[in-house]
């Protein structure tokens, strides 16, 4: 799917493990490993660098289509700040990493090819609705507010369960995304 839609970032918001439970399965080689290299099939993935910058980690990714010969990069963003219930403490840790999204995205798509001059954003947790939910809409209301657009949360939201049933779970992941937005505003000086 990676391939096959062009993606150029992946935004994990999740552990590989929490409580003991497996949540992801790792689909990408640890740097420093003996092996920082996986096939997966006709893909080959390298980890090129990781950085970790306090609630996330920054990864790139070199993918090898081994038919082909093609290589492209691929950006893993993972937040590693969620706890196992609830949502994060750290508001402006979850904004930097919004941010973090928006710097790569800015830089993907300066050096991206021009068949492919807006790749899509892949974000996953283990469910797939809870925190991707969470990331999504956070995504698209502070660009609703930087761009001085109607900022309707529940009408956003309403649209993106049409695509995905469930997308924001519970009443805290919700309320959550509105304290990010006043956080947002307050860090802008816009409040």
């Amino acid at each position: 799917m990676v391939w096959e839609q062009g993606v150029a970032i992946i935004a994990m918001v999740t552990a590989e493990e929490e409580g003991g439970r497996e949540k992801s399965f790792r689909y990408w080689p640890r740097l420093g490993s003996r092996h920082n290299t996986v096939t997966y099939g006709r893909f080959k993935i390298t980890t090129r660098f990781r950085t970790d910058s306090g609630c996330y980690a920054t990864t790139g990714l070199k993918m090898k289509h081994l038919l082909t010969g093609q290589e492209r990069t691929v950006w893993h963003l993972q937040y590693t700040d969620w706890p196992e219930h609830g949502c994060p403490e750290d508001l402006k840790g979850f904004l930097s990493y919004l941010e973090e999204i928006q710097s790569v995205r800015r830089h993907t798509n300066s050096t991206s090819e021009p068949r492919s001059p807006n790749p899509p954003l892949l974000v996953h947790c283990s469910a797939g609705v809870g925190r991707t939910g969470v990331v999504i809409l956070s995504e698209i209301m502070v660009a609703c507010l930087e761009h001085n657009e109607v900022l309707d949360i529940p009408r956003v939201l309403e649209l993106l369960r049409q695509q995905r049933m469930m997308l924001v779970q519970t009443l805290s992941q919700y309320t959550f995304v509105y304290r990010v937005l006043i956080q947002f505003l307050k860090s802008s000086r816009l409040i």
